[in-house]
């Protein structure tokens, strides 16, 4: 008999929420920062970029064993946790009197595992885990929350600061972030489907036999980590996400590159919202695109996108370019965000998701973590951006073409597990 409500979705709509609340933890909106703390407390520009780089590695650190957890427990208790020390940290941003305290408390953040790239581990594997189906629209409706997250919490932020100081401007961030995320997930929040009797996508708990080629009804492959290991496709996407991750953490780069050409900075500021725009519309549709179309093509989509978009940075001398450049990099985003979780549960399965997650992000979030200082490497060497852009070029092409070709693994058995 099928459910004529399926839980799932309150998982969807919960991490949705979580999603939206990371925005308030010093992601997207440390920008808004990087001025106010720098001159009271003589932080300089590239202190702020390995201040993000340590929560990087950090995180990386930590999904190693978070994956496997998530496998185990499930994130109903995980993520309350995450964010009670990620919000504790948060409020002590703004309590620090020295960059030494900062990095203590940024290395803390990326420990706690919650404040990472999209994408990450604790707000997407559980909603991989409640669908086979209808993954892809699962994903990007949890997804969107980090759109709309980021389209909300930067004014906010800004107005905070303004009204209160940057000091108290934390304070009420932390205190936003815990309120959303910790009831909620206690809550709402658990492991799979088969904990409360279901079966994923709402199917009928007793369905009649189905053939096992049926797209709509057969079974996923369930594959461990040493299995997904030996197989071509694993190596194969984990080189392309971290060749993606290059670019993704050098985007920062863009503000100052598009106010050196001359672009008035409040245009800009308007165009980087565009972005945030850009990835939320994406993440309304992409999802369905998952769900219709072999995933390493849409996956592949985003690399069109962002080579295009550098193309265009390199190139732009009007309000036109400018805006078609930052839109176009925040489409790309959008489908992004989605593939980094999709794809590993369509390859391998939901099973050992966690576990197989988590061993890649290290090398992802290394890359994302020194994208930025690369970028600022050659411009300081070359004295412009001009070098960088076309590097990444280069780079978002070598993962389009390896992403292309890291075709979906097949299993003789496709119920073997442990």
């Amino acid at each position: 008999m099928k459910p004529s409500f399926y839980y799932g979705w309150v998982i969807v709509v919960t991490l949705f929420f979580v999603n939206f609340a990371v925005h308030a933890t010093g992601t997207l909106n440390l920008g808004l920062f990087v001025i106010p703390m720098g001159e009271a407390m003589g932080i300089s520009r590239s202190t702020f970029g390995w201040l993000t780089t340590a929560r990087y590695l950090a995180g990386g650190f930590t999904s190693l064993f978070l994956g496997r957890l998530l496998d185990r427990f499930g994130p109903r208790l995980i993520i309350p946790a995450s964010a009670a020390v990620t919000g504790v940290c948060v409020i002590g941003f703004g309590l620090a009197d020295n960059v030494v305290q900062l990095f203590i408390l940024f290395t803390v953040v990326g420990l706690a595992g919650l404040s990472t790239p999209g994408g990450g581990l604790l707000s997407t594997v559980p909603a991989a885990k409640w669908f086979v189906r209808r993954r892809g629209i699962a994903l990007g409706l949890a997804s969107l929350g980090l759109g709309v997250g980021g389209i909300v919490m930067l004014p906010l932020t800004q107005f905070l600061i303004d009204s209160v100081g940057w000091r108290d401007a934390w304070l009420y961030l932390g205190i936003i972030s815990m309120a959303l995320i910790i009831p909620l997930s206690l809550t709402f929040l658990r492991r799979q489907p088969e904990d409360m009797g279901l079966r994923p996508d709402g199917d009928a708990i007793s369905p009649a036999p189905q053939k096992s080629d049926d797209p709509e009804t057969a079974d996923e492959a369930v594959w461990t980590l040493n299995e997904a290991l030996h197989t071509r496709a694993f190596w194969l996407l984990t080189l392309a996400l971290v060749l993606g991750g290059f670019g993704m953490g050098a985007s920062v780069h863009r503000i100052p590159y598009f106010v050196e050409l001359g672009f008035d900075a409040d245009l800009v500021a308007v165009s980087i919202s565009a972005d945030a725009g850009g990835a939320a519309a994406m993440l309304l549709v992409v999802g369905l695109l998952f769900d219709r179309f072999p995933a390493r093509f849409v996956a592949a989509g985003a690399y069109v996108g962002f080579t295009v978009s550098m193309g265009l940075t390199l190139t732009a001398s009007s309000t036109f370019d400018l805006f078609v450049a930052v839109i176009l990099w925040g489409l790309s985003v959008g489908i992004n965000i989605v593939s980094q979780s999709y794809l590993w549960a369509d390859y391998f399965g939901r099973a050992f998701l966690g576990t197989i997650r988590g061993i890649t992000m290290p090398t992802i979030l290394l890359a994302s973590a020194f994208g930025a200082p690369l970028v600022g490497y050659i411009y300081d060497t070359t004295d412009g951006y001009e070098l960088a852009w076309k590097t990444l070029m280069a780079i978002y092409v070598m993962a389009l073409v390896v992403m292309l070709i890291a075709t979906p693994p097949r299993k003789a058995n496709s119920n073997s597990a442990f």
